[in-house]
């Protein structure tokens, strides 16, 4: 039971570790567009335009992406084009965990490499059923004649 436990745990113990305490500030060199995930098959949610502060979380190992947070938005950018390379932090990227976290809700929440499609059809199964439910219970009172 409890080893099942240790990567649900170390999955949103790396999540909950890039905290806006944490976060380091560096300058876009153009205009971005910020991803839900570290790679461009993940959908776009935003652009940000040059010479813009964002925040740092991490980075992914080796020369790659970086969590950053931007105007109430929370995505990644390739990291050739953050300003002055700090240290940043090294991140893990689990997109499930990620994506829960941060995208819940939004229409693209479960797009992108690694997410399966049963993240959205299963969300809407269960409001599919809450509805017909409902109306279920609506045509029993109404039918009763």
């Amino acid at each position: 039971m409890h080893r099942a436990l240790i990567p649900v745990a170390a999955g949103i113990a790396c999540v909950l570790s890039a905290t806006g305490a944490d976060a380091q500030t560096s300058v876009t060199s153009t205009a971005l567009n910020l991803r839900t995930g570290p790679a461009i098959a993940y959908p776009a949610i935003a652009t940000i335009p040059a010479r813009q502060m964002v925040n740092v979380y991490g980075c992914t190992a080796g020369p790659g992406w970086c969590d950053i947070g931007w105007g109430g938005y929370r995505g990644w950018l390739a990291a050739a084009y953050l300003g002055p390379a700090g240290a940043y932090p090294v991140v893990v990227y689990d997109p499930v965990v990620y994506h829960n976290a941060y995208y819940a809700g939004q229409p693209y929440y479960g797009v992108g490499p690694g997410l399966t499609p049963r993240m959205e059809v299963r969300r809407d199964a269960r409001t599919d059923y809450r509805v017909h439910r409902r109306m279920d219970r609506r045509w029993d009172r109404w039918g009763a004649d």
